[in-house]
């Protein structure tokens, strides 16, 4: 009887440890044309069908996909980290273990050097989380499942970094370039995002969107994402600079899309902008098809984060979009912090965590790089400064 028990046993235990067992089995991610069946799509149909049909993610809970620096800290050895930066920019301090790889190359540096799929998740950083952001989204619709942006990339990291972010928060001089509600408008806060919606049984007319071109989706899809990602800063992000210059000469020059609730676009927002609301109005089976196709689409949001990931999405979809750095945050800080939607002090969104100096950032851990001081020949350390209180800034 003893043996039986035994015996049991045992074959329970390698059943469990069997490569057939549900338990112990690796769940891979981030593998380019394995998601669900949408990249496998050989009809001649729009773009903007093909992901709606398989996921909608710009319509999803997971949208967008952004994470604190936090996080990212805790979890150096098991992330992939990817700084956008330029080089002499990385080499003056980044992430320990972060990989510097430029824009341009990000999809084959998935697919063929560090594979997505070797890792829980895929972290893109830059100088304030801008290009970072657009990165993401491009890859999110190229195919890969566990690609995200960190945020306030380096800036918000350390303090030594947070120069652009202080630099561009703030207001514009020009009010009469926005709409502000008169009298007063108090409000207790409200979550930027709006919650998942979907309408069910609404006919979709395909034909209001351009058509992919003939083959296999994945080839198509990852084409258009190079293409996209080897692009100048210009032809995807527009600064408060070139924006309040463009409105000058023509109030008309975009179709500005305010990508926030109904409640934050009636306080204030850019003159003649619609208000989209964040995870539904993109969506097909919402307002896509009104988005304008004869002029540039400006998409804002709070930080310019989830604008960053809208403007990948519509880029891949065949627009030609561009979202403003930093968002609202750069043109009417004051305005939003009076809500309670953004903080007053910038100081209060950059967090005290450890670089690294160097070109180079491999050793015998594939994930963690010696740190280094700099122009020093003492024993290497990380930078580290005291910690501060975190505060919420939001991940508009």
């Amino acid at each position: 009887m003893k043996n039986t028990k035994y015996l049991f046993a045992i074959i329970v235990i390698l059943g469990l440890f069997s490569c057939k067992s549900e338990i112990f089995k690796h769940k891979t991610l981030g593998k380019s044309g394995d998601i669900s069946k949408f990249l496998q799509t050989k009809e001649s149909k729009p773009l903007a069908q093909v992901y709606f049909e398989h996921g909608n993610f710009v319509n999803s809970r997971m949208f967008p996909p952004i994470i604190k620096n936090t996080e990212v800290y805790a979890n150096q050895m098991d992330y992939l980290i990817i700084d956008l930066r330029k080089a002499d920019d990385y080499e003056q301090g980044h992430i320990n273990g972060a990989y510097n790889v430029p824009m341009k190359d990000v999809i084959d540096f998935l697919k063929n050097k560090r594979k997505a799929s070797s890792v829980e998740k895929v972290v893109f950083v830059c100088y304030t989380g801008q290009k970072a952001s657009y990165t993401t989204g491009i890859t999110r619709y190229a195919g890969f499942d566990n690609t995200y942006v960190m945020l306030f990339g380096m800036a918000g990291w350390n303090a030594e970094f947070s120069g652009p972010l202080k630099k561009a928060f703030g207001d514009i001089s020009d009010k009469s370039l926005l709409e502000i509600a008169k009298g007063e408008h108090k409000t207790d806060g409200e979550e930027h995002h709006a919650s998942v919606e979907h309408e069910e049984h609404k006919a979709i007319d395909w034909s209001k969107f351009p058509l992919l071109e003939k083959g296999s989706f994945s080839m198509i899809s990852e084409k258009r994402a190079k293409e996209l990602l080897s692009l100048k800063r210009p032809e995807f992000l527009v600064s408060k600079g070139e924006l309040v210059d463009n409105l000058k000469k023509n109030i008309d020059y975009y179709y500005p899309l305010a990508y926030m609730s109904k409640k934050q676009f009636d306080y204030a927002h850019i003159k003649g902008a619609h208000q989209y609301t964040t995870r539904k109005d993109l969506s097909p089976d919402h307002k896509l098809a009104e988005v304008a196709k004869d002029k540039p689409v400006l998409v804002y949001c709070k930080t310019g984060h989830t604008a960053a990931n809208a403007t990948a999405y519509l880029k891949m979809l065949g627009y030609d979009s561009k979202s403003l750095i930093l968002g609202s945050s750069a043109i009417m800080q004051s305005l939003w912090a009076q809500q309670g939607w953004q903080v007053r002090d910038v100081s209060a969104l950059i967090s005290d965590l450890p670089v690294v100096r160097g070109k180079k950032r491999t050793n015998s851990n594939p994930f963690l790089a010696k740190a280094t001081k700099k122009k020093s020949g003492g024993a290497p350390k990380p930078i580290v400064r005291r910690k501060k209180k975190e505060v919420s800034g939001g991940c508009g």
